[in-house]
């Protein structure tokens, strides 16, 4: 089976996530995409995360009506920082007989090269690119593929400003996800 891992930290879950997953299915050869939860981005500035077990809940509800795409919380008990490489090499030897690739956006893709093992990844796994903004990216490789995916203009950042100042009305986030932050008192950082 081919899986696609689409990681992040997802803080919050918001539905430019859902359709970024549902265009890698529908504009790749990826049967089933699993939504990865990082506990901690390594290339991104230690952030104030909404605790991974939240995230992880929200995660589910916004996949519960996704027949392809399922949350997967694996590198929380993988050692930190979680690299995509040490990710896919653990799930390589749980997983033999399935094929991963990476689901990235054009903005990951610049940076690239910095990447642990960046070299080992593109030659051992498919790399399918979403378009984000006006990123581009120079890196080329037979396993890397652009996709002619819509581009969507959501950002998890805006979202938690939006939460934060009570600007509620058009959050796009699922309403259960939201019901969820509502229900257990969950403190968004900006």
């Amino acid at each position: 089976m081919n899986i696609g891992l689409y990681f992040g930290t997802f803080n919050p879950v918001h539905n430019g996530h859902i359709s970024i997953a549902n265009s890698v299915l529908n504009y790749s050869k990826v049967d089933k995409l699993w939504l990865v939860l990082t506990p901690q981005s390594p290339h991104k500035t230690k952030s104030r995360l909404i605790d991974f077990k939240h995230r992880y809940e929200m995660l589910k509800i916004a996949c519960e009506k996704c027949e392809n795409i399922l949350p997967i919380d694996i590198e929380e008990n993988l050692p930190s920082p979680n690299y995509s490489i040490d990710t896919l090499k653990y799930l390589k030897k749980e997983y033999n007989s399935h094929n991963f690739s990476l689901v990235t956006g054009s903005d990951n893709m610049q940076k690239f090269t910095t990447w642990k093992d960046y070299i080992k990844i593109v030659e051992n796994h498919k790399i399918y690119v979403y378009p984000r903004g006006n990123c581009l990216s120079n890196f080329t490789h037979e396993n890397i593929n652009y996709l002619k995916a819509p581009y969507i203009n959501i950002s998890a950042s805006k979202i938690r400003k939006d939460i934060v100042n009570n600007q509620i009305d058009n959050l796009k986030i699922d309403p259960r996800v939201f019901k969820y932050i509502v229900d257990n008192n969950i403190e968004i950082n900006i």
